[in-house]
């Protein structure tokens, strides 16, 4: 045996290995067994592709963070437009006070102030008097409703229908009633002592025009004549130190009273002060 032939034992075995590794292809038509490819006509490998869904979820994550972008860039661009379309704030205007003293100082004109009313508004406050009217309570106290009475337009003497009632009596026979009855003959005789008085309630308040007290002759030589509505209060009519006796007639000029007293000081006598008749018109 040759080295020719050697050489091509060696080569049909290294090609049958080689044969035997190779996949089978189909027949072509018109023969029959498995057709082998020849070494020179094998394909290149081919390279092999990522799964399609690992190519979908990466689809997915670009086209979520591209809508991330675009959102924020919108927001970004919302929140300048606003800010150009809002004017910034101004600061307060300051109007002067009109009256009354200022209490709060303005402040001077600045960055940012309207010199106009800083100017208005000085920082040191206002000290010229108020021309408005007081809205507070007066000091004057009210003055009391004016009290008015009925008019005894016929002039009777009201004692002849009043109540009659004294500090005291002589006696009996000489009790007030009897100077509110109209009899000359009868007459009011006090205790014996100096502080005495006799008084007449009318009943419901009149308008008086005049007091006659008609003395029997131990009268009063200080004694005054005074009114009240209610019986409590008491306004001075007369007061003398200097009475003479007799009749003696003390003007009213229209006061309203209910009631009317007589009150001596004191005594031209050592007995009691004696009314002969208190008539009031």
């Amino acid at each position: 045996m040759t080295d020719s032939d050697d050489q091509r034992r060696s080569l049909s075995r290294a090609e049958n290995l080689r044969l035997t590794r190779m996949p089978s292809l189909p027949p072509r038509p018109g023969t029959t067994g498995p057709l082998r490819l020849p070494v020179e006509e094998t394909p290149a490998a081919v390279p092999v592709r990522a799964p399609a869904r690992r190519r979908r979820g990466g689809l997915l994550i670009g086209l979520v963070l591209l809508l991330l972008a675009a959102a924020g860039g919108g927001v970004v661009y919302r929140w300048r437009s606003d800010a150009v379309a809002s004017p910034a704030p101004s600061a307060p205007t300051t109007f002067p006070a009109v009256e009354g003293p200022s209490l709060i100082a303005s402040p001077a004109a600045g960055p940012g102030r309207d010199p106009v009313a800083a100017a208005a508004s000085p920082a040191t406050p206002s000290t010229a008097p108020s021309t408005a009217p007081s809205t507070g309570l007066s000091s004057v106290p009210a003055k009391k409703p004016q009290v008015t009475g009925k008019v005894n337009a016929s002039g009777t003497n009201l004692a002849l229908r009043a109540t009659c009632t004294a500090s005291g009596a002589e006696a009996d026979g000489w009790l007030p009633k009897y100077a509110c009855d109209g009899d000359p003959e009868s007459r009011w005789s006090s205790a014996f002592s100096d502080t005495q008085w006799i008084r007449a309630d009318l009943g419901t308040t009149w308008q008086l025009t005049g007091v006659t007290l008609v003395w029997e002759r131990s009268y009063g030589a200080s004694y005054r004549v005074e009114t009240s509505v209610d019986g409590k209060t008491w306004t001075r009519l007369y007061v003398t130190s200097n009475g003479h006796g007799g009749t003696e007639q003390i003007p009213a000029k229209g006061t309203a009273a209910r009631f009317v007293r007589m009150v001596g000081v004191k005594r031209v006598s050592s007995y009691g002060y004696s009314l002969l008749e208190l008539e009031i018109r």
